[in-house]
């Protein structure tokens, strides 16, 4: 079985997507049963060093979204046609698969319905992609992804999808995400500038991550705790100007540190640092920075909302996101109750330890075999 393999973005500053795509490509090659994959690829540069190992077609002019939903559809047809594919397999959401298929079977993982649900947290081409675009492809598509039940639930609603179409597989921490030596971690705090005790926060800054009341939190919790810090890796993207309102109102500058995008070696020595990692946000597809968080032996605050409950189980505190007092007494329990600090960080690592990309592959590569209609038995969850 030939599958191609639609790659996107992997030559930009990295996503969650971007991560998943490659974190599966990976995982697939490994199966010892696995499928022969071709790249199809639309970046300009291979920094993920994917090119020189596997089969690889290029799609010239699809690098941007406009052209690869548009002349990408002819394109990805006739590299079905030459190099003989099976299966054309879209991890990015994407979906160029409004044309023929002309015999191929079309897979696309749709991660989330956040353009669905916040429409005004996107711009307009997200919001053209998705709310136009997307619904007639993913009709078009023989089998649509999605990493969480909840996801599966919201993109059946939005997209009017039957949900026997869409096929849950889930996420996992990479095998990089596991606690650190307390010198590793010192070395990259002194390098960053971060001093100990502090949370983190990592992730896109968007309204949707709900950072403003992140801060709102942490800004209530110093009264009582002076010294503690608030470290927010990521980068900031549309309509995040309400973080730096609440910078100023709360008077936070000296006490927060924004390290933008990171070397994702620094990650799990933050990780591993952290007094806890806070994620309230508003909506996730999956949310795999908890899991990440866990597998480090971080405690975890979350929010009990979208996808959040199914990932962290009974490994976090579940807090309501729009609640900032409910925030803010959630972390005052880890930094005031070692034995719940203690406890959280057991049932973290148990946690992230359930899920596994190898196990998201097979997941995957069962839905090769039903569209290709070679289903192994027992692997397959609809």
């Amino acid at each position: 079985m030939r599958i191609g393999y639609l790659t996107y973005g992997l030559d930009r500053a990295p996503t969650g997507i971007g991560r998943y795509a490659v974190q599966l490509l990976e995982a697939l090659t490994a199966l010892p049963d696995g499928p022969d994959l071709v790249l199809l690829t639309t970046e300009q540069a291979d920094h993920h060093g994917l090119w020189g190992r596997f089969e690889r077609y290029a799609l010239p002019g699809c690098r941007l979204l406009p052209a690869l939903m548009t002349a990408g559809n002819a394109a990805v047809s006739v590299a079905a046609a030459r190099l003989g594919l099976d299966v054309i397999h879209d991890p990015n959401g994407v979906a160029p698969f409004l044309g023929p298929a002309l015999g191929v079977r079309r897979v696309v993982t749709i991660h989330d319905a956040v353009p669905f649900r916040f429409p005004a947290q996107h711009n307009r081409l997200d919001n053209w992609r998705f709310r136009m675009m997307l619904p007639l492809a993913a009709r078009c598509a023989d089998a649509v992804i999605t990493v969480s039940a909840s996801a599966r639930q919201d993109l059946a609603h939005f997209l009017r999808l039957h949900e026997h179409k869409i096929y849950l597989t889930g996420e996992a921490a990479g095998s990089e995400f596991a606690p650190a030596s307390p010198e590793a971690v010192a070395a990259v705090l002194t390098r960053l500038g971060v001093q100990q005790p502090y949370l983190l926060y990592l992730g896109g800054l968007n309204g949707r991550k709900n950072v403003e009341r992140l801060l709102a939190a942490f800004a209530e919790v110093r009264r009582a705790h002076p010294a503690l810090t608030l470290v927010i890796v990521g980068k900031r993207q549309w309509r995040a100007e309400g973080i730096e309102v609440a910078l100023a109102q709360y008077e936070l500058e000296p006490y927060v540190r924004f390290t933008g995008y990171l070397p994702d070696a620094d990650v799990p020595l933050l990780y591993s640092g952290a007094t806890a990692f806070v994620f309230p946000s508003l909506y996730e597809g999956f949310g795999l920075p908890v899991l990440e968080a866990m597998a480090c032996g971080a405690p975890v605050v979350t929010s009990n909302v979208s996808s959040l409950p199914e990932v962290a189980g009974d490994a976090a505190l579940l807090v309501d996101p729009c609640d900032t007092a409910a925030i803010a007494a959630a972390i005052r329990r880890i930094i005031e109750e070692p034995g719940l600090a203690e406890r959280l960080r057991t049932r973290g690592l148990a946690r992230a330890a359930q899920f596994s990309w190898e196990r998201t592959a097979e997941e995957t590569l069962a839905v090769y075999h039903r569209l290709n209609e070679k289903q192994p038995s027992g692997t397959f969850r609809p």
